[in-house]
């Protein structure tokens, strides 16, 4: 078996991104245990936004542990599904919560739409990965431009322009989302949720557009990744509001809070 070698920077963004998935997966499973509790159903898409929306940082975490087990790098198939299939079940579960709650009129189109051009994302991936092996893939999916370094892929085509609608569709439905919860001043609880997830949107978009468009050193790169690692506990925050954030900040329930609780 040949041993692959990466490069500094390689091991740096392998271990910086596994380090930023497990604790995400944390956060996520705290949510997902707050649903199993209350079955509410915008918790669980709460869930899915916060575990598949580390999707792009799969590959380069998931696959730097298969390194250090087997001394091989992840297969390109694998590399692109694990970066990518996640996604649009990340923004169609945020998407439902947007507009469940501020467009509920425009969700069902809107859906209808995402879900057809996620459809055809899905369908594009898997053509070109598994069916299409005369196809330039790697000008098509994405290129790995330095051997030594396989935790990085430079997208291309159709899937950059699925990855960056959906990061702008999350970051401006997420921030006006947000305002929209800041202004509601008669819930403490709803304005610092929505405090926390204007923070978490406008990190995580910090984060995707840096790690997708610049090249970056080993410093910015753990710069880059501690900023999604914060992005992910504002995410949590502002879903779930824990009790001790409540008691840390003194909030008091409203009418409005009260009324909101499941029955």
């Amino acid at each position: 078996m040949m041993i692959q070698t990466l490069s500094e920077l390689a091991i740096i963004s392998g271990f910086t991104a596994a380090i930023s998935v497990f604790i995400g997966f944390f956060f996520g499973l705290v949510v997902l245990i707050k649903y199993l509790k209350t079955k509410q159903f915008l918790i669980f898409n709460f869930f899915l936004c916060i575990v598949f929306t580390l999707s792009p940082w799969y590959p380069s975490g998931l696959g730097y542990l298969y390194w250090q087990v087997t001394g091989e790098i992840l297969s390109y198939q694998i590399y692109v599904l694990l970066g990518t299939a996640g996604i649009p079940i990340a923004i169609i579960a945020w998407l439902n919560v947007y507009l469940t709650t501020l467009k509920p009129k425009r969700k069902k189109f809107v859906l209808i739409c995402y879900g057809i051009i996620s459809l055809i994302f899905e369908i594009y991936l898997f053509y070109f990965l598994y069916f299409a092996p005369e196809a330039p893939v790697s000008s098509l999916l994405g290129i790995i431009d330095n051997v030594s370094n396989p935790t990085d892929i430079d997208y291309k085509g159709f899937v950059l322009i699925f990855l960056g609608l959906s990061i702008v569709s999350a970051c401006v439905t997420g921030i006006h989302f947000a305002v929209a919860s800041i202004k509601l001043k008669e819930s403490q609880s709803l304005m610092w949720k929505g405090y926390f997830l204007l923070l978490a949107f406008i990190l995580f978009g910090i984060s995707a557009i840096f790690d997708a468009l610049i090249d970056m050193n080993a410093i910015t790169l753990i710069i880059i990744r501690i900023i999604l690692v914060i992005s992910n506990l504002f995410f949590y925050l502002g879903f779930i509001l824990p009790g001790w954030v409540k008691k840390l900040l003194s909030i008091k329930e409203s009418e409005v809070d009260q009324a909101m609780k499941p029955q």
